[in-house]
């Protein structure tokens, strides 16, 4: 017999469009499907059980179309539909087979009309996971070869061509499936099929684990999970955890008790961001202050240590101790112990360490090169700087090759860098800030690599008050701006709320560094509020600093201290965030300080704490790109309620 007469194209069709048939017992129904109107086939696959005889699809497919590719895969062991792990054997196997077949989701055309029922269903949902260029169902009048014999399907490749000529073989036509995008990009290589044996275009394959259907069954469950959440949203910090079950949601929404283990292991977990870090507030005393001086490259010219006042309650001191005494807590590290290379490289190292430690994915460290430099030994501030800055880098590229290699190892931590301005109380510090202002700006316009170290901003620090506030150096800052260089202030830490107004309105400030009279103004809280400023708060420094009122604490004159005012902040739109300013001095972590928040702020629950993290991402100082992709890694690695992470 000839090719198709009503089909002269069906010897040469393209190479691309792929038939995917599940078959059963009929055999008739792959040359049925194969004859859908308006589509020439590159490629018939057929999935099937051990029995099916498939010699009337091999004899369709030498006459009519010889140069169409046919492969036949056979599930091993599968002979009968009888339970549910037989389904669940020729499930497993169907994914991995149509990503096999046909890769792309354009070339798959799927008939759901061979085989169990089930087989029929699991076809469609799969070509709904992975997507179809169309789904279809074969409908075929029955033939009756006898004058008043018994209706029967078609069972001859004659009888097939004859029921197709006649227009009594229809197609119901389901339309296009664009698959589920969490599986655009999975390939076969990711989920191999297991051949047991191959025979020219036949072969079995033997179901393997059941990864896949465990990962479309997760999906599946966490888009219900997505739409019972959809009117949530826009009250969740991050999208994921609309993805949660309704009980972790419910344990999320509560009060954070800083004295439970649970609460302390989950926020131990906790990926977190550190916008407001100082590095030579760093190993300022003990084995980390011993490791630096140790790296001394010359312990020589080491300043002696000091010895350091002992402050009863420390680091959670029944009253504040004022910012003088705190800086003094820190003299035995700084600017005269980082003039040495080696103490600075080490300095920086340990940091780092630190951030992993703490699961901090993202920090922005404050550093004085220009104060670290040393006329006497030819090291310039730009010198200085770039030591920072490699060190950071080849701890970053360490951390990021281990976590390739291990995926259980900590997520790297991607380290920026501000550029301290200081304000004094007397002397010429504007030229101090001058030169690190030019710093700031020389290194941000040389390293621009946002996969590396950089600097992304200037810190306007040091003493504050009615004397020294922000409009004094506005042009100074000019060029900042000019250069599309971030800005925060420190800003009413000691200063009143003058002072947070004109770090706002006369420099700008994207950020405030504390911020503790911001609630004195209601006009420029809101201010803050509506412009999207980040407020930096540090409560273990500002407890030591300033004191507040920490409920609980014994001997503390609660009555007359303030309230800390972290939790009406949040509640009043500001993106506040949570750091540590000097971790050494004021012998805090990140998670001991979030810890402390929740005692300084009673009823801040864990989504607050959630939202002191997102408030980090959306103020630090990064591009809109870099912020979306952390955004995203962010979410993915948010810790379950520890009752549940199992």
């Amino acid at each position: 017999m000839s090719n198709l007469t009503m089909r002269p194209d069906l010897a040469s069709p393209p190479p691309t469009p792929s038939l995917l048939v599940s078959l059963g017992q009929s055999p008739a129904i792959v040359p049925e499907a194969f004859l859908l109107d308006g589509v020439v086939f590159g490629a018939v696959h057929v999935i099937t059980s051990e029995n099916p005889e498939v010699g009337l699809v091999r004899e369709f497919m030498a006459l009519h179309a010889p140069n169409v590719v046919l492969t036949v895969t056979r599930v091993a062991d599968f002979h009968d539909l009888r339970c549910q792990a037989d389904h669940a054997r020729f499930e497993e196997v169907l994914y991995r087979w149509m990503l096999d077949c046909a890769p792309l989701p354009e070339d798959r055309y799927v008939c759901l009309a061979g085989g169990f029922k089930t087989m029929s269903a699991a076809m469609q949902k799969a070509a709904a996971v992975l997507g179809a260029a169309e789904v279809f169902h074969v409908l075929v009048d029955p033939i009756s070869p006898e004058p008043g014999g018994k209706p029967r399907p078609p069972a001859s490749v004659d009888e097939i061509l004859a029921v197709w000529k006649g227009r009594r073989l229809r197609w119901i036509r389901l339309g296009k499936e664009s698959g589920w995008p969490q599986f655009r990009s999975i390939t076969s290589a990711e989920y191999p099929l297991e051949i047991v044996s191959l025979d020219q275009s036949e072969r079995r394959v033997r179901k393997p684990d059941d990864r896949f259907r465990r990962q479309v069954q997760r999906v599946v469950e966490r888009s219900h999970q997505i739409a019972r959440a959809w009117n949530d949203l826009a009250d969740l910090p991050f999208a994921e955890l609309a993805t949660w079950s309704e009980a972790d949601l419910a344990w999320v929404r509560g009060a954070v008790q800083p004295d439970a283990a649970s609460d302390q292991a989950w926020i131990a977990m906790l990926p977190k961001l550190e916008l407001h870090c100082h590095l030579g507030g760093f190993a300022t005393e003990g084995e980390l202050l011993e490791a630096v001086r140790a790296a001394a490259e010359d312990p020589t010219r080491l300043p002696s240590l000091r010895r350091r006042r002992r402050v009863s309650g420390w680091p959670r001191p029944a009253k504040p101790v004022g910012l003088k005494v705190y800086c003094r807590l820190g003299n035995n590290n700084g600017t005269a112990l980082l003039r040495d290379r080696g103490c600075l490289l080490q300095q920086c190292r340990l940091l780092y360490a630190h951030f992993l430690d703490q699961r901090v994915v993202y920090a922005e460290v404050r550093c004085s090169p220009a104060n670290y430099a040393d006329p006497n030994r030819e090291r310039s501030p730009w010198e200085v700087l770039g030591d920072i800055r490699n060190a950071f880098n080849e701890e970053m590229s360490q951390a990021r090759a281990r976590h390739r290699s291990d995926p259980t190892a900590p997520r790297p931590c991607h380290v920026n860098l501000l550029i301290i301005g200081t304000r004094q109380s007397e002397g010429d510090f504007r030229a101090g800030i001058s030169r690190h202002l030019s710093l700031a700006v020389t290194a941000a316009e040389h390293w621009r690599d946002e996969e590396q170290c950089r600097v992304v901003g200037v810190d306007l620090a040091g003493f504050e008050d009615a004397s020294t506030r922000a409009h004094y150096f506005r042009e100074e800052f000019t060029a900042i701006h000019r250069c599309g260089l971030a800005l925060t202030v420190h800003a009413g830490e000691n200063d009143d709320a003058e002072g947070i107004w004109r770090a706002v309105f006369d420099l700008n400030a994207r950020r405030l560094g504390h911020a503790l009279h911001l609630g004195k103004s209601p006009d420029l809280l809101r201010s803050v509020a509506d412009r999207g400023i980040g407020v930096e708060m540090c409560p273990y420094a500002n407890l030591q600093i300033k004191g507040f009122s920490l409920p609980g604490v014994t001997g503390e004159p609660s009555q007359k201290m303030e309230s800390y005012p972290l939790l009406a902040y949040l509640r009043s739109g500001i993106k506040v965030t949570v750091n540590t300013d000097n971790p050494g001095i004021s012998a805090a972590s990140l998670g001991d300080n979030l810890l402390l928040a929740a005692r300084l702020s009673q009823g801040l629950t864990r989504m607050d704490i959630l939202w002191l993290q997102r408030h980090a991402l959306d103020t630090a100082f990064m591009s809109a790109e870099l912020r979306r992709r952390c955004v995203m890694d962010f979410a993915s690695a948010l810790p379950l309620p520890p009752t549940n992470a199992a």
